[in-house]
């Protein structure tokens, strides 16, 4: 059993090294303007010039322009790409790039309703973000509502050391995404908080 664990939110190359050092897979930078971990093309090259060319990158866009996603993929050319907003699966397509296309559990939402609309999309990221944020709340949804026979999800929404455990042992997804549950303050890492979720899942592995 391997878990893929994806550090988002990550806004420096302190942060993104220090996620890989400690065993993160992949390393989630936010290209949404509106939310407080947004990476500006500066922060990008240095965060890209300090990096190992393996490791795995994953933009976070919400109702990118064509444009943007393409002056990324200019700087990262082998990322994975998250969609976070209501693009279409034509958009999502366009890039030529796997990509992520994630959902915000509620009342209304049928993920495999969702997963049909998506049927391209490499994983699905079950999160519990809202119209102004879409993600990086700090908030936890119903893990009952995770549909358990689905074998390529991501689980993110309010993860943190301190319940990462009682998820695994309700539900193993392919992977899980934590931002702000190993935070410090907005957009910046807590090294002590950071590879104790990590450890946490590996020791789980074992």
């Amino acid at each position: 059993m391997s878990i893929f664990i994806k550090i988002c939110g990550i806004t420096n190359d302190e942060d993104a090294n220090l996620s890989i050092e400690y065993g993160a897979d992949a390393i989630g930078l936010n290209q949404y303007e509106k939310s407080p971990r947004f990476v500006n093309k500066k922060e990008l090259l240095k965060i890209k010039n300090t990096l190992n060319d393996d490791v795995l990158i994953v933009p976070v866009f919400v109702n990118p322009k064509e444009g943007e996603v393409l002056k990324f993929l200019d700087i990262y050319p082998n990322s994975v790409l998250q969609f976070h907003g209501n693009e279409s699966l034509e958009f999502c397509k366009k890039f030529d790039r796997p990509f992520i296309k994630s959902m915000n559990i509620d009342d209304s939402m049928n993920a495999y309703d969702y997963q049909k609309d998506y049927p391209s999309a490499k994983y699905f990221l079950l999160d519990s973000g809202n119209e102004d944020l879409h993600g990086g709340t700090g908030k936890k949804f119903d893990w009952k509502k995770i549909p358990q026979d689905l074998n390529n999800l991501i689980v993110a929404g309010g993860l943190n050391p301190n319940n990462i455990l009682s998820l695994l042992d309700y539900f193993i997804p392919f992977g899980v995404d934590v931002c702000s549950g190993v935070e410090s303050k907005k957009g910046v890492k807590d090294s002590f908080k950071l590879k104790k979720f990590i450890d946490l899942i590996k020791n789980y592995e074992r």
